[in-house]
């Protein structure tokens, strides 16, 4: 018997490249049906700031219509010279109701307004599925070069603007098989397949498969913590589907007191333990005992490989300042939080930098895109925090970030 799953979108060319991916892709027993074919042309309200929660919001309302499996998408091009616009407003980058030509035309203009023919981005796709028991997001990314010049007339949307790596032909030159082959919704396509295959039989995910809680998505909380965004904290907590998901959530919440103060740092973890308590999840936490010499040695060592040669001259200065703090940074800070098992180092680093980025804390966050590098952050790494700091906060506070990365990746070279 056949498992449907309601595509919660009315974009023909999704829809039919969703249905050629998953055709291809081992679900034969499933059968994708457009939204349009059981509850008309509904539109949806996408209000949402990310990709993640435009997704959400799209699953969730389709599927208190229907009652059935949902599976939603949203996708868009983000462009690194317009600090990631058009984003998710891609489909109406020109406007409400704008043709794919209006819209390229629209970016072509922004990106003569800033003297550039082309420029660096990303293709991103969030495809989020709900059911009656389960809710979660995957993604899926192909970076390359946005070029003004349009080339070839294959494809929707960017496509004939739009190069990815390792390709000397634009999507708009590039058959459909070998679209369907490499782009971003066939790299979020593949993993919601294998994902949703587990499901389908009833067993635990397959160990190979990417942890849905990505690196992005803690990026992404940890910005919502400073901008006390509950909704995007329920959209991405949502999906959480174990405690070692929940753990790393958990540890990305309970570090942004440092930055962004214990209030904002207890409500956020109030706000996902209300969804999680429901679904045995509520051992997310594992308190660890008091020892303030195990705090002070783990904190030395880790402050120590994230500043190396500057170390000694920090503490001095911190000591000159006050030995008090000195001490507290070293032992609350990072002895007793941030040396937490649950996430590595880099992955706390980079949710440090799009917290600092978000509040605007120009001196810290210098330090610690300094810190990631050292604890081996890419230059690919630190731009998607750029990334999602132009998605989530804005043009300012995104450039500030470009601008340091610039500067400490151009020293290293």
């Amino acid at each position: 018997m056949k498992h449907r799953i309601v595509i919660a979108s009315s974009n023909r060319h999704k829809i039919a490249e969703l249905q050629g991916l998953f055709a291809s892709s081992g679900l034969p027993d499933v059968e994708l049906v457009a939204m349009n074919e059981l509850v008309g042309a509904v539109e949806i309200d996408e209000t949402g700031q990310t990709f993640q929660e435009n997704a959400f919001i799209k699953a969730h309302t389709i599927h208190t219509m229907t009652g059935l499996p949902v599976l939603a998408d949203d996708s868009g091009l983000c462009v690194d010279v317009l600090a990631g616009a058009p984003g998710v407003r891609s489909a109406r980058y020109a406007g409400e109701g704008a043709t794919d030509a209006d819209n390229r035309q629209a970016l072509r203009s922004s990106m003569h307004e800033v003297d550039a023919n082309e420029s660096a981005g990303q293709f991103v796709c969030v495809l989020w599925y709900v059911d009656q028991l389960r809710s979660f997001g995957i993604e899926g990314i192909v970076s390359g070069t946005v070029r003004t010049l349009e080339q070839g007339d294959q494809g929707f949307g960017y496509d004939s603007m739009f190069t990815p790596e390792g390709s000397e032909l634009s999507y708009g030159l590039t058959s459909s098989a070998e679209k369907a082959r490499t782009s971003h919704r066939a790299r979020a396509s593949e993993q919601m397949v294998r994902r949703l295959a587990t499901l389908q039989h009833d067993e635990p995910p397959a160990t190979d498969i990417d942890n849905p809680v990505s690196t992005d998505d803690l990026c992404r909380l940890s910005v919502a913590v400073v901008r006390q965004d509950t909704s995007l904290l329920r959209s991405i907590a949502s999906g959480v589907a174990d405690v070692d998901q929940a753990r790393r959530v958990t540890e990305a919440l309970l570090q942004s007191y440092l930055f962004a103060g214990f209030p904002a740092a207890l409500d956020a973890l109030g706000c996902v333990a209300e969804l999680w308590s429901a679904r045995g999840l509520s051992d997310a936490d594992s308190a660890e005992g008091y020892d303030a010499e195990l705090f002070r040695h783990r904190g030395e060592e880790l402050c120590r490989s994230i500043y190396g040669s500057v170390y000694d001259k920090m503490m001095s200065r911190f000591e000159s300042i006050s030995p008090s703090m000195r001490s507290w940074m070293i032992i609350e800070g990072y002895g007793k939080t941030l040396s937490r098992g649950g996430l590595m180092p880099l992955e706390r680093e980079l949710c440090i930098i799009c917290m600092l980025a978000a509040l605007g804390r120009r001196s810290q966050l210098y330090s610690h895109v300094r810190g990631a590098l050292a604890v081996g952050a890419s230059s690919e790494q630190l731009r998607n925090c750029e990334h999602i700091t132009a998605e989530l906060c804005g043009d300012h506070a995104a450039r500030t970030l470009s601008d340091m990365i610039d500067k400490l990746t151009s020293d290293r070279t």
